[in-house]
């Protein structure tokens, strides 16, 4: 199994403090963990098991499924550049790893720059879509993984049942999820589970900055997607009042960190992040004794991305490097540059998550 996956990968878990408290409405107790990821996730285990139930993944802020970079012509696709060289997944090798470990898995396609009442409305569409097809041809025995001993092979639509499904989402992805739980109606599929990745669930610093400099800017404005400002952290606050966990769901959530290099993609707004934090009126003199070093993978902060049950902070990961897009370019810079080893795979992440929902369950 390790040898199928290795195409994909190019990446101790230190002492930890546990506190409790409670999210805004969140109905699991927020375990606000300090545990720090150092190298739990620099390379793949030998064995991995499926969720019981499918995995949906679900992107987040200007996402996509799949992205091609010229029209597209069949003819010349296969001939010149066989149909790969022309797209990126924003899931990069991340769906391919999950699935040879037994996962059955979606990929969700929402509008990229939408509100999160749209994207969780066609979030909800893509997945009841998905599952009313699959209702009438699955049973229990070839969907869920190892679910059921019923000698009878029904299918889902003859049982009247619903196809459970696990959530886990990447930055606003998380947010469309929880709107989708808290407020949609949907006929073919229940949910058991959603697991986030750096979702701004109390908003981001730098959504903040962006409308600060947005105002009076008309032009500017016209051409900002509005989601932005559904981003900020004064939204967010006003956001977990009207959506509420649902008791039936497990909630889970990873925070990430990092301190830049001068190359790094995210150096200035990782800066940001943290100069607002600082000079933030939320925080007491305490809190900001105790977050003088502020934690953030240069979109989105520790503290924002807690929610849940909080399985922890990834260390020296940025945004991206959480859906793997920069693994092979930032681990061929640190080993060249400063003969470091990675001490991050998203891969390793993912097949972990999945193998964390079965454990428990899901």
């Amino acid at each position: 199994m390790y040898r199928r996956l290795r195409p994909f990968v190019s990446i101790s878990i230190s002492g930890s403090k546990r506190f409790n408290s409670k999210s805004n409405n969140s109905p699991n107790p927020i375990r606000l963990d300090e545990k720090v990821i150092t190298d739990k996730f620099s390379a793949l285990r030998e064995r991995y098991e499926a969720p019981k139930y499918p995995v949906v993944l679900c992107h987040g802020f200007s996402g996509f499924d799949q992205l091609n970079f010229m029209p597209h012509h069949e003819r010349f696709e296969k001939l010149i550049f066989n149909g790969e060289l022309l797209k990126l997944d924003y899931w990069y090798g991340i769906k391919e790893a999950l699935e040879n470990v037994g996962a059955k898995v979606l990929i969700a396609k929402v509008p990229a720059f939408g509100s999160i009442e749209e994207r969780a409305t066609d979030l909800n569409t893509y997945i009841n879509t998905q599952c009313k097809q699959l209702r009438k041809v699955e049973t229990k025995e070839s969907m869920y993984n190892k679910a059921s001993k019923d000698k009878k092979s029904e299918t889902f639509e003859e049982k009247g049942k619903k196809i459970k499904i696990n959530l886990i989402a990447h930055s606003m992805g998380g947010l469309d999820s929880r709107y989708l739980i808290s407020k949609l109606e949907h006929p073919e599929y229940q949910i058991v589970s959603l697991t986030t990745v750096s979702t701004p669930h109390h908003g981001s610093e730098c959504a903040d900055f962006i409308i600060d400099i947005l105002q009076n800017r008309k032009i500017l404005n016209k051409i900002c997607p509005k989601s932005v400002s559904e981003l900020t952290t004064d939204a967010l606050q006003d956001f977990n009042k009207k959506i509420k966990d649902d008791p039936k769901v497990s909630y889970f959530s990873y925070g990430a960190r990092f301190k830049p290099h001068w190359y790094n993609i995210f150096r200035i707004t990782w800066g940001i992040i943290k100069s607002r934090l600082l000079k933030s009126d939320k925080l007491n003199q305490n809190e900001k004794k105790r977050l003088k070093s502020i934690d953030n993978d240069g979109i989105v902060s520790v503290e924002s991305s807690k929610w849940g049950t909080y399985l922890g902070t990834l260390d020296e990961v940025d945004h991206l490097d959480l859906i793997n897009w920069t693994n092979r370019t930032r681990t061929a810079i640190d080993k060249a540059l400063f003969r470091k080893e990675p001490k991050f795979n998203a891969i390793a992440l993912y097949l972990d998550i999945a193998d964390n929902l079965r454990k428990r369950g899901f």
